[in-house]
């Protein structure tokens, strides 16, 4: 009965170095690959901080700054009118006419005394 758990633990050990002896090749290659620097050659001689300020400058000038508001007030003046808005438009109408007539003598009182 050893015998046959000294022959599963060994197997067990095999497995596992076999295992762990392919991650680690793999792991190391992608590590190589990882470290070594990709170099762009460019031929005019400029620098790569000077490439990305000529282009950040060239598309700051192509193209206006739009604020936010500017885009949803474009967006507001395409879009129809929903029954929704159309409701709450009319009840405040409504709420104000009736706030107006329906006003107390005190309330008279003060806006007449001006």
């Amino acid at each position: 009965m050893e015998e046959n758990y000294l022959i599963g633990l060994f197997v067990a050990f095999i497995f596992s170095f076999v295992l762990f002896k392919k991650d680690s090749t793999a792991s190391t290659e992608d590590k190589i690959e990882r470290q070594q620097p990709k170099v762009h050659r460019d031929t005019s001689g400029t620098t790569g901080v000077a490439r990305y300020l000529q282009e950040k400058q060239g598309s700051d000038i192509a193209r206006p700054a739009v604020s936010g508001v500017a885009k949803y007030l474009a967006g507001k003046e395409n879009a129809p009118v929903s029954g929704v808005s159309k409701y709450m438009a009319r009840q405040a109408v409504h709420a104000k006419k009736m706030a107006k007539e329906n006003v107390s003598g005190v309330e008279k009182y003060l806006n007449n005394r001006g």
